[in-house]
């Protein structure tokens, strides 16, 4: 992200983490930037910590790890992840390891926000241990004696890093999609094109997470019903309820779509593969070529959505180093030699796991999409099956704003076209010209699939 002239370190907002040393045979693992940071913390600190020495203390963790990560350390030496679980080196993690309440909210708060010195604005990598004594970086105990001391968290950072120590704020997270044009802070009584992205997502998200209650009539003002829906998401999440949107439920919701995203594109990607036999002929290995391959890797990539241990391989139809990774993770998880041969075995296993998860996947996951962009801008005048289809997203869009205007479906983009379009991008805050280009496709697209979704 740049800054005026100054750059600025972007935010993952996953992280590959190596459960082992360098050079030890174990798994990968892909978790969200937030909860690597909620993990690590809550393994070197306890929950009763006072809240000014666990502010310093995650600053330190987000530090150290974005200084590894953007490094780039391992993958220029050709590793598939970006930093390990070897406190010698990086920082200690365990997977699936408990996450205490207050750390979790702590780091939903700061954890785009870093430490970096003087005028670089690269992170710090900065050293934490645990002697109450003086050491060359932040000590646990001894920021725990300076909070209750009565030092706040800045003075804490500044006593073991020095005075020219600061924060970096608000970092941009890169790796999430913002489709939906939700903004932060939003709370009751806003209007605008925002709040209409944030009650199609509300509605989206409802499809998945059906305690979720839907807003019928998303306006594009942050009612009462708006709120309601908004508290009972950061419920389901952890989140302090407030029933407004802040950084910590802004970025929540992001992760949200973005994983309701990524398995709604696996479904619509099983359709590529019904003509591929389900049965194995012979055993798959690495430097195989050919649709059971493909077949082999989707199944991997899906169970990969469910379970953060498999890395998620290419689909591409050729066996090579991230479907070895994918395989051997699988195989070490359910028991088998991690030797990276799919046997009749394996492969049998693997099926049952994916048709396991795929048979529980909500009714969103199947619903009708609208179709991508056809390359040509739509303007008074075209015809055709995208114009079509364009009528047909705007009548739907028009069931759940009442602002919008129902026109006929003929293929023939008339002047009641327009002015429904021109009335869809005021909405959406696009330039009102009445005029579909890719920019209003997609977001129509958008829409429209969260509505179908959420019905």
């Amino acid at each position: 992200m740049m800054t005026g002239n100054i750059s600025v370190a972007d935010v993952p907002a996953y992280v590959t983490v190596h459960l082992g040393s360098l050079d030890e045979m174990s798994e990968n693992v892909t978790v969200s930037f937030p909860e690597y940071i909620k993990t690590v913390v809550s393994l070197a600190v306890s929950p009763d910590i006072p809240k000014d020495a666990l502010y310093a203390i995650t600053y330190a963790y987000i530090s150290r790890a974005l200084y590894r990560i953007t490094q780039k350390k391992y993958r220029k030496m050709g590793y598939s992840f970006d930093i390990t679980n070897d406190p010698s080196d990086d920082i200690y993690y365990e997977y699936n390891s408990t996450i205490f309440g207050n750390i979790n909210e702590t780091v939903d708060m700061i954890f785009n926000e870093y430490l970096a010195i003087g005028d670089e604005y690269t992170p710090f990598d900065a050293v934490i241990c645990y002697s109450k004594e003086r050491c060359r970086g932040l000590s646990v105990e001894g920021a725990i004696e300076l909070a209750n001391a009565g030092k706040n968290y800045t003075e804490i950072l500044e006593y073991y890093f020095g005075g020219s120590i600061r924060i970096e704020k608000n970092a941009e997270v890169f790796g999430l999609e913002n489709e939906f044009l939700i903004g932060y802070p939003m709370y009751e009584g806003q209007r605008g094109g925002n709040v209409s992205g944030l009650q199609i997502a509300l509605n989206r998200i409802s499809a998945n997470y059906p305690t979720i209650p839907f807003i019928e009539n998303a306006n594009g003002f942050y009612n009462n019903n708006t709120s309601e829906s908004v508290k009972e998401f950061q419920r389901i999440f952890d989140l302090p309820i407030s029933g407004s949107i802040e950084k910590n439920t802004y970025y929540k919701l992001l992760y949200v779509i973005d994983s309701i995203r990524r398995l709604n594109q696996l479904v619509v990607y099983e359709t590529q593969f019904e003509g591929i036999t389900p049965q194995l002929r012979a055993i798959l290995k690495y430097g195989d070529v050919g649709n059971q391959v493909k077949l082999l890797q989707y199944y991997l990539l899906f169970v990969s959505s469910f379970d953060d241990r498999v890395p998620p391989p290419q689909v591409v139809g050729v066996y090579g180093e991230k479907t070895y990774q994918s395989v051997t993770a699988f195989q070490n998880i359910f028991g088998f030699e991690p030797n990276g041969i799919v046997t009749q075995e394996v492969f049998g296993v693997l099926q049952g796991v994916y048709n396991d998860l795929f048979s529980v996947l909500p009714p969103s996951a199947f619903s009708e999409k609208a179709v991508p962009y056809g390359g040509s801008m739509l303007v008074l005048g075209s015809v055709g099956r995208d114009v079509r289809y364009l009528q047909q997203y705007l009548n739907k869009v028009a069931d759940a704003y009442p602002k919008m205007r129902s026109v006929l479906v003929t293929g023939e983009f008339d002047r009641q076209t327009e002015d429904a379009v021109k009335i869809f991008q005021s909405l959406f805050e696009i330039t009102p010209t009445g005029v579909v280009t890719s920019t209003t496709w997609n977001i129509l697209a958008q829409v429209y699939n969260a509505i179908l979704a959420s019905e």
